[in-house]
């Protein structure tokens, strides 16, 4: 018998929610084959098979969270299938571990109902409650068992009422940012009073929307980027009339090959040689020190209608034009359906973000951290300029770069786009 655990699936990931299960009690699995799909923190991602045999027990169900490393599936001979191909119901304990033992359909029933015992408390209930009747994944009950909460007073967001982490974390912020306000008595409002306050009028004709996994990292970690790296930004204009020119021809040349370079093909090409030239820009800032790259891996980011996720053109540095646009079509491919793998999305040193498309005419991204620089792209606009004294259309794109002031400052910035613009000016440039 073999345990299938929740991997760890990209280097932030702590939990993951089983979206879909591609196999189902009594199928047979081989080694590598792809047992389910996961949302993780980044993107919807699949879980291979390690063993082979057949799929006794599914222990986390379709719209569960659970932690990395607990148990999701049992893989064995069949002989611990039930029949019918119903799964065994598995208990996870206050520590996480599952009990080698399934309990009976007793046992199973009282676990499958914890709002029995989630609005009674130790006085009412007159001999205290058994807090393993509640449900919650075991990260949470490690939490609040840190943080000294009791898990009556917390309410499950997760499948069938779970308290997941989450929920944890918003307890702990709402006690930290109203403690008095804790210990007050609240009023109680007449029967037929007015509502006490404007919001909550607004929410009754409001939609409530839960967060996916990655929406919720997502709005953690560019909070912690904002509250904890301090930003500047300079911006900077490129005349990006030849280099749209040179990109024409390219992709009239290159069309029998089916390869289409795009603009945001170029400045990733620009960026990846400007790189090398400035290694501070291609760092990180970590713990009092300076890390600065060998590797010069972009991330490119892709908006999707989940959030959005930047996968990573390894190595940019050392790539072409015509290797750098078929990994950048095939990253946005695997993206868009929910194909990337951990490889794909990790490492990343500098990335960009290109909102040209939707007609931006300036915007300024937040930094990826660990990383020291992110590169904020918008439309190219025709635009009037002075050539010799006299008014002629040239097209214009406007950038700017968001900078870790830890690691960068205002000169060095300047003199990187400066390379940057050259490079984008005199394209020729970007094919030797």
């Amino acid at each position: 018998m073999a345990e299938v655990n929740m991997p760890r699936l990209s280097d932030t990931m702590q939990e993951g929610t089983i979206t879909r299960w591609l196999k189902q009690v009594g199928d047979e699995v081989k080694r590598g084959d792809v047992l389910a799909e996961v949302e993780t923190d980044k993107a919807n991602m699949e879980v291979e098979a390690y063993d082979s045999g057949i799929l006794e027990r599914v222990v986390a169900q379709e719209g569960e969270t659970v932690p990395i490393g607990q148990v999701i599936a049992i893989i064995g001979s069949g002989a611990g299938t039930l029949k019918g191909g119903q799964p065994e119901v598995l208990v996870t304990t206050q520590s996480g571990q599952t009990p080698p033992v399934a309990p009976s359909i007793h046992e199973s029933a009282a676990v499958e109902q914890p709002s029995v015992f989630a609005g009674i408390s130790a006085q009412q209930n007159g001999v205290g409650v058994n807090r393993m009747f509640i449900k919650a994944s075991p990260l949470a009950r490690r939490m609040a068992e840190e943080h000294g909460i009791d898990l009556l007073q917390v309410k499950g967001t997760g499948p069938g009422g779970r308290i997941v982490r989450d929920d944890i974390e918003d307890f702990i912020e709402q006690r930290t940012i109203s403690p008095a306000a804790a210990m007050q008595p609240q009023p109680v409002q007449p029967v037929g009073a007015a509502p006490a306050s404007i919001s909550e009028i607004s929410m009754a004709d409001a939609e409530v929307v839960t967060l996916t996994s990655m929406q919720k990292t997502i709005a953690r970690r560019l909070t912690e980027s904002k509250q904890t790296v301090p930003h500047f930004y300079v911006g900077n204009e490129i005349d990006m009339t030849e280099v749209l020119k040179l990109r024409q021809e390219l992709n009239v040349a290159l069309s029998e090959e089916g390869i289409k370079i795009s603009v945001n093909d170029l400045i990733v090409r620009a960026c990846a040689l400007t790189l090398e030239k400035f290694p501070e820009i291609n760092g990180s800032y970590k713990d009092g020190q300076f890390v600065l790259h060998k590797k010069v891996n972009i991330g490119i980011a892709v908006d999707l209608p989940s959030g959005l996720v930047v996968p990573v053109i390894r190595d940019a540095n050392t790539k072409g034009l015509r290797v750098i646009a078929r990994e950048a079509r095939s990253l946005v491919a695997k993206a868009q359906t929910g194909k990337l793998t951990p490889a794909e999305l990790d490492g990343g040193t500098f990335s960009i973000s290109n909102l040209g498309m939707m007609d931006v005419t300036e915007f300024v991204a937040v930094i990826n951290p660990p990383q020291a620089a992110i590169l904020a792209v918008a439309a190219t606009r025709k635009t009037f300029v002075p050539i010799d004294d006299q008014p002629v259309i040239r097209d214009i794109m406007h950038v700017t770069l968001s900078a870790d002031h830890r690691i960068l400052y205002g000169a060095t910035v300047a003199r990187f786009l400066k390379e940057v613009k050259h490079l984008l000016q005199n394209p020729f440039l970007l094919l030797v």
